[in-house]
């Protein structure tokens, strides 16, 4: 057995070890060979100290784990003969990172090591594919820096950065895959899009871009099939703070020959082209998109009409 004696001079480490840093409320296993009165678990303090018998307290936050092994070992040395210290870190909570929105799993992740954007988002299950975009954002806010003013008044500055990163061009571009820092919050959107259906060439959605047009969404989608009536086109628009839409009666063929101005497109809009000549052409609306169900235009009043 090691003698509880001062001692100077050897310093002894076994096991253990490691690079990953250390940070407050992360737990760490410290064992000193055949001293195992002075063996086991402690958690690294709000202020980034832990607390060991016949020790001072000790600062380990932002240290990687080998060398607060090495610190313990020479702090030993003043009460053990040739110490054998080791140090490993068994719970990671201060590198944590949220990851919200259009994900399986949203919530707060701790992760020890190195993470990435795409191992991040993997953990929460990666993207739900039906709405997620493909344009994340990623907020990064370092810790505050403390400065005084002129008059000796403190001053806090908070330095956070967002980035939009477009997730489809990491394979071209691996440098947007980026490594996380401790705090960091993806957020992945709800991809905007837009419904056609009724007398158009290829019905269905498609994902909204900025400062879209209904003469684009056409457009997108194949044009105008030969029995449109494209000087009444509706477009079913959702109500702020409601479940209900409103309806648009728009002239496409005045939009076409450039006549009346295009119209820009809201979110989840549903684009609605009736058939000339017919009186009720029943039209399907996408089963999961809220608020939907199935509508109904009547040619003779031009009305668009929600069944259920």
């Amino acid at each position: 057995m090691a003698a509880l004696m001062p001692r100077s001079g050897v310093v002894q480490i076994y096991g253990g070890g490691g690079s990953e840093t250390v940070g407050p409320g992360d737990l760490l296993d410290v064992r000193i060979f055949d001293q195992p009165q002075l063996s086991g678990e402690t958690r690294v303090s709000p202020d980034g100290h832990i607390q060991l018998p016949f020790l001072a307290p000790v600062e380990v936050a932002g240290e990687t784990v080998g060398h607060i092994q090495s610190l313990l070992a020479q702090r030993y040395t003043q009460v053990l003969l040739h110490p054998l210290v080791s140090v490993m870190l068994i719970e990671v909570n201060s590198r944590k990172i949220s990851v919200l929105g259009e994900v399986p799993r949203p919530g707060v992740y701790a992760y020890s090591g190195q993470v990435t954007l795409l191992e991040a988002i993997g953990m929460a299950g990666g993207l739900i594919p039906e709405y997620a975009d493909n344009h994340v954002y990623l907020l990064h806010s370092p810790p505050a820096t403390r400065s005084r003013t002129g008059g000796g008044q403190p001053a806090f500055h908070i330095n956070s950065v967002l980035e939009t990163i477009n997730l489809s061009r990491i394979a071209e571009q691996p440098g947007l895959n980026r490594v996380l820092l401790p705090g960091d919050v993806i957020e992945v959107p709800r991809l905007h899009r837009v419904f056609l259906t009724g007398a158009v060439k290829s019905v269905g959605a498609l994902p909204l871009r900025a400062g879209m047009t209904l003469n684009e969404a056409i457009s997108e989608a194949g044009g105008y099939s030969g029995e449109a009536a494209a000087s009444d086109v509706r477009i079913l628009r959702l109500i702020p703070g409601q479940t209900g839409r409103r309806e648009l009666v728009v002239n496409g063929n005045a939009i076409r020959k450039n006549r009346t101005p295009d119209v820009k497109l809201h979110a989840d809009d549903i684009i609605v082209v009736p058939t000339s000549g017919v009186r009720r052409v029943g039209l399907a609306v996408l089963s999961f998109f809220g608020g939907a169900g199935r509508w109904w235009v009547d040619s003779k009043t031009l009305h668009v009409v929600h069944m259920y």
